[in-house]
């Protein structure tokens, strides 16, 4: 019997605890928990600063974005400029391309006018052969210079030229010694060039060296 008393007041001592029950730190007891919150909760200087940080973030975001505002209208704007000269060019290129023949056809109206005068002349008997020559030269000369106005001139060689492909058509070859071989004897149809483009090749007649004389 005095055993299980001894073993029972051992058990009871005050301050002693038991090796199974858990461990537990102050701060991480209910009231600590409390205790460390307020001690983490921002100080009015602090808060302070914060609607300061705030209010210049808040200013900066909106000058940025009246600059975006200003930047995307000047856009929209050239876009618009941009748009408007591309139609008037346009528009500018479709009148050129339409009346580009309209001062051409103006010289060969002329041609014309002179040339139906010529015809009326010869059908009632009023010209002389004489006359109509003349007329018919006085026309090519008029449509010769309405050409030249509008950058076309003829391509003529003449005899004893060299024969160049670029710009002539040998349409019959003539043996001959009395001019070197490949060179133009005749021209069958003159050609002409506009500005610096082949409109048509001359047509000519080229020598040729004789058989019996060939290599």
């Amino acid at each position: 019997m005095e055993k299980h008393k001894h073993n029972k007041s051992h058990t009871d001592k005050p301050g002693t605890q038991d090796e199974n029950m858990p461990s537990q730190r102050f701060e991480d007891s209910p009231l600590g928990s409390n205790i460390s919150e307020a001690a983490e909760l921002p100080s009015p200087d602090n808060i302070n600063e914060l609607h300061d940080q705030i209010a210049t973030l808040s200013k900066a975001l909106q000058e940025a974005q009246e600059k975006v505002d200003s930047h995307w209208d000047r856009l929209l704007r050239k876009e618009a400029e941009f748009q408007n000269v591309q139609k008037r060019a346009q528009e500018d290129i479709e009148k050129a391309r339409k009346f580009a023949i309209e001062r051409f056809a103006a010289e060969v109206l002329a041609v014309v006018d002179s040339i139906e005068q010529g015809l009326v002349f010869a059908e009632n008997g009023k010209a002389s052969v004489e006359d109509l020559t003349q007329g018919m030269k006085l026309t090519h000369t008029v449509l010769l210079n309405a050409l030249d106005k509008q950058g076309i001139q003829p391509v003529d060689p003449k005899q004893g030229d060299a024969f160049n492909p670029a710009y002539h058509e040998a349409i019959s070859i003539q043996e001959t010694s009395d001019v070197p071989p490949n060179r133009v004897m005749a021209v069958v149809q003159k050609g002409y060039m506009l500005n610096e483009r082949l409109l048509r090749p001359a047509r000519v007649v080229v020598s040729r060296a004789p058989a019996s004389n060939a290599g």
